[in-house]
C-alpha cells in the first residue's frame, strides 16, 4: 500500500477516534492506524466517570468542555451511550478536607461551574441509608457516567460515515520526515503520506515518540476494576468516599479506588527524575511490582526493529488486576451501602494508564517536527474529556484557532523548567 490522507492518527482511544470524527466532519481526509481494536485498550477498561469535580484548575476548563459535548453526544452519535449526568459525589473526613473543597467549590464557580457542599443529611439524599462516617461532602450536579465499551465504538461509526477510515491490527512502524516537517508513516499495511499526524497512542505515545528523537516523560500505571452483579437501584451519581463506585444501567456496581500499581520497566529508571517526588508524595497510593514486563519491553526502549515487534506482540494491553485489592474495596461497598449488602465480584479487569508527571495532558502541535500533533497523557482522565480533546486535537490538526487556551497542555513544560506537580484537593 502506498497511500496519501490529509491526516494519520496514530491511536484509536477515545481521544484518537474522537479527532478522527471532528475531522471528517470538516471533509478532512483521516485514516486512523490501530495496532490492535478500536478502544482495545484504557478507553474501555475505564471507571466510566465523566467528571469535572475536583480537577486541576487548569484542566477544568476541558473538563467542562466535554460536558457541554457528553449532554448531547448521544443524539449526535443517533447511539445510546449509557449516559446518566447524575452528578459526581465525593466526601472528606476532617477540617482539612473541609477546608480544600471549600477553597476548590470557590474556584470552580469562579470559572462557571456549580458544585454545591454537603452536610452528611444531604449526602443520604443522594445515598440513602448509607454508613459512610465523613464530615461532610461536594457534589457537582452536571457531572455523569457513561458505558467505556460502547462509547469509542459509537464515535468510530460516526466517524467512519464521514469518510474516515480505520486500520485496525495495524501498527505504525516509523515516522517519516522531510526536511524537518512531517511527510507520513510506515505501518504494518505500508506507507501513508500525510503532512499531519495525530500522535493519540496513550500509553504507547513516548514510546512512538522516540522514534522522532523526541522526549516524553511518561510512566504506565496499572488501574484495577470489579464489576458486582446487578443490584438495587443505590444512586446515580458516581460517588468517591474511600472506595469509588458507580452503579451502571443494568444496575451492576463498577468499584475501584485511586490506588494503582506500577510494573516496572527500564522506562521507569529513565523517567525517575521526572516522577520521584510526586512518587513520595502519593507513595501509599502507588504499589511497584517487578515482574517480566520489565524484559518484555527492555529492547524497545534502544531499537526500532525490537519497538516493532513490542507493537504486534502487544496487539492489546491486558495486564493482570489486583484481586486483593478488589475484594477489599468490594466489602468496603458492601459495609457501606446496606442496598449493596448482598454485592459479589463478577468480572474484573485491568488497565495501563499513561500518567505524566504534573497528572495533565499534552495537547500541542509541535514546531519540530512540522506537522506533529500530539493528543496523550491524559493521566486516567482521558475518558470523561476524550470528546473535548479530540475537538481540539482536530483544530490543531486542520490549523485552525483551537476552541481553548491550551497553554498549560503545551509539549515544552516539560523541558523549560516548569514545575511540574499533580494538582490534589486533597
Amino acid at each position: 500500500m502506498d497511500r496519501t490522507a490529509d491526516v494519520v492518527i496514530i491511536g484509536a482511544g477515545i481521544v484518537g477516534t474522537a479527532t478522527a470524527y471532528f475531522l471528517a466532519q470538516h471533509g478532512i481526509s483521516v485514516i486512523v492506524c490501530e495496532k490492535g481494536e478500536v478502544a482495545g485498550e484504557q478507553s474501555s477498561r475505564n471507571w466510566g466517570f465523566v467528571r469535572q469535580q475536583g480537577r486541576d484548575p487548569a484542566e477544568l476548563p476541558l473538563a467542562m468542555g466535554a460536558i457541554r459535548i457528553w449532554q448531547g453526544l448521544e443524539r449526535e452519535l443517533n447511539a445510546d451511550l449509557e449516559w446518566i449526568q447524575g452528578g459526581n459525589l465525593m466526601t472528606f473526613d476532617d477540617e482539612v478536607g473541609q477546608a480544600a473543597w471549600e477553597g476548590w467549590v470557590t474556584t470552580a464557580r469562579e470559572q462557571g461551574l456549580e458544585s454545591q457542599l454537603l452536610t452528611p443529611a444531604e449526602i443520604a439524599d443522594h445515598l440513602p441509608g448509607n454508613r459512610i462516617e465523613c464530615r461532610g461532602g461536594v457534589f457537582t450536579p452536571s457531572d455523569g457516567q457513561a458505558e467505556p465499551t460502547v462509547v469509542t465504538g459509537a464515535l468510530q461509526r460516526a466517524a467512519e460515515g464521514r469518510g474516515a477510515e480505520f486500520l485496525t491490527h495495524c501498527a505504525v512502524y516509523d515516522i517519516e520526515t522531510t526536511a524537518g516537517a512531517l511527510s507520513g508513516v510506515v505501518c504494518e499495511q505500508g506507507l501513508i503520506r500525510a503532512p499531519v499526524v495525530v500522535l493519540a497512542a496513550g500509553a504507547w505515545s513516548s514510546r512512538m515518540l522516540r522514534l522522532l528523537g523526541v522526549r516524553l516523560p511518561q510512566m504506565w500505571l496499572r488501574g484495577s476494576v470489579a464489576r458486582t452483579q446487578a443490584l438495587p437501584e443505590i444512586t446515580s451519581a458516581a460517588t468517591w468516599s474511600g472506595v469509588a463506585f458507580r452503579q451502571r444501567r443494568d444496575g451492576s456496581l463498577n468499584v475501584a479506588n485511586r490506588s494503582v500499581d506500577h510494573d516496572l520497566t527500564v522506562d521507569t529508571i529513565f523517567n525517575l527524575p521526572a516522577f520521584v517526588s510526586n512518587y513520595f508524595d502519593h507513595k501509599r497510593a502507588v504499589k511497584l511490582h517487578f515482574n517480566r514486563l520489565f524484559f518484555d519491553l527492555l529492547a524497545g526502549r534502544f531499537s526500532k526493529a525490537a519497538l516493532r515487534r513490542e507493537l504486534t506482540r502487544f496487539r492489546i494491553l491486558d495486564p493482570e488486576p489486583n484481586l486483593g485489592q478488589l475484594r477489599g474495596l468490594v466489602a468496603d461497598v458492601r459495609r457501606l451501602l446496606p442496598a449493596a449488602a448482598e454485592a459479589e465480584i463478577e468480572r474484573t479487569w485491568a488497565g495501563y494508564i499513561d500518567f505524566t508527571p504534573d497528572m495533565l495532558p499534552t495537547i500541542d502541535r509541535l514546531e519540530q517536527p512540522g506537522g506533529l500533533v500530539l493528543a496523550t497523557g491524559f493521566s486516567g482522565h482521558g475518558f470523561g474529556v476524550g470528546p473535548m480533546a479530540g475537538q481540539l486535537a482536530a483544530e490543531l490538526a486542520r490549523g485552525a484557532e483551537p476552541s481553548l487556551d491550551l497553554t498549560p497542555f503545551r509539549f515544552s513544560r516539560f523541558h523549560d523548567g516548569s514545575r511540574l506537580k499533580p494538582f490534589s484537593v486533597d
